[in-house]
């Protein structure tokens, strides 16, 4: 364990002498150690002895006199200098039961596939999120958030997407996620992803389903809310489109809504479960993306006074509620 790691296990700073960094370690212990919770899973031991080592390390430290690092190593992705705030750099410490992360620096920096897991980047967006929306909880006089979650609520999801739209930069994040599986005449990259619908009972959508044959074609109806909803070639919406990996939703939503490549649907399969109740059924489509431009377009300055007016909005969503108490 490396003197940064035992510092953000603790939550420990360069400023910590020996006495506080004693104080965080018996707090941590009350929460952690497997006497405390009753429990003797692996997962819970093994975080009161990585919380036990960081301690060792740290007082060691300090007690030699030497100087407990600032964990904010250099990033090596691209910094986005226009984006509305800054957010943590999040790494898997270790996955067992519970994943546990370590925050590793902070700053204006895009994901990049190669560099941060996607989960991390949730965890960092969602954090980055949080922070914005306590600020102005602050301001107004409120510092438990068990009152207002509610209320909280849509402006975080709003938020939330908005910041992942400054942060994941679609083409540059399809470069590192995919390889093309053709180029054409005309040097135009066609990617390939499996996508999926499917439904349960007797409904329209079920019937329509049910009727579709491989290599039917199908059509982008909206893109709305992070979703691709599809239709047959009648006319009838058969749901949103289902991707195995989330990170796709923020790459080729992105990428359509921009107007930076073709998508083409194609039914591949299609199974029909009559055996079981409610009935169900489960399309795999083949969706093509042809990119007609792969440069990357710069993150919208429009967002930041969108990420304003949301704040704002949250801002006079609480002195409203304050005003009725």
């Amino acid at each position: 364990m490396t003197i940064k790691e035992a510092a953000s296990i603790l939550g420990v700073t360069s400023q910590d002498d020996v006495k506080t960094i004693k104080q965080k370690f018996r707090i941590m212990m009350g929460q952690y150690h497997p006497d405390v919770v009753e429990s003797d899973k692996p997962e819970h031991i093994k975080k009161a002895q990585l919380i036990n080592e960081a301690y060792s390390i740290l007082r060691e430290y300090k007690v030699n006199e030497k100087e407990i690092p600032i964990a904010t190593p250099v990033w090596k992705a691209k910094v986005i200098e226009n984006a509305f705030t800054e957010r943590n750099i999040y790494m898997v410490l270790w996955e067992d039961y519970e994943k546990e992360y370590i925050e590793v620096t902070r700053g204006k920096y895009e994901w990049d596939p190669d560099l941060e897991e996607f989960d991390c980047l949730l965890k960092s967006l969602n954090h980055a999120v949080v922070e914005l929306l306590e600020n102005i909880e602050h301001k107004n006089g409120i510092y438990y958030d068990y009152d207002i979650k509610a209320n909280r609520f849509p402006f975080q999801v709003r938020l939330f997407h908005i910041l992942s739209g400054q942060y994941i930069l679609p083409v540059s994040c399809l470069k590192k996620l995919v390889e093309p599986i053709k180029i054409d005449a005309q040097k135009r990259n066609i990617y390939k992803f499996q996508a999926l619908l499917g439904t349960k009972g007797e409904s329209k959508i079920f019937r329509a389903m049910i009727r579709l044959k491989k290599g039917d074609l199908l059509y982008a109806d909206s893109l709305m809310n992070n979703r691709i909803v599809v239709s047959d070639e009648n006319g009838t919406s058969l749901g949103h489109l289902y991707f195995s990996e989330d990170s796709l939703y923020y790459v080729i939503i992105p990428i359509l809504q921009k107007h930076l490549a073709q998508v083409k649907f194609v039914v591949n399969a299609l199974e029909v479960k009559r055996n079981i109740r409610p009935y169900a059924v489960r399309v795999n489509i083949d969706l093509y993306l042809r990119m007609e431009h792969m440069e990357e377009i710069g993150v919208d300055s429009c967002l930041n006074l969108t990420i304003e007016d949301v704040l704002n909005s949250y801002d006079s969503n609480l002195k409203d509620m304050k005003a009725k108490m």
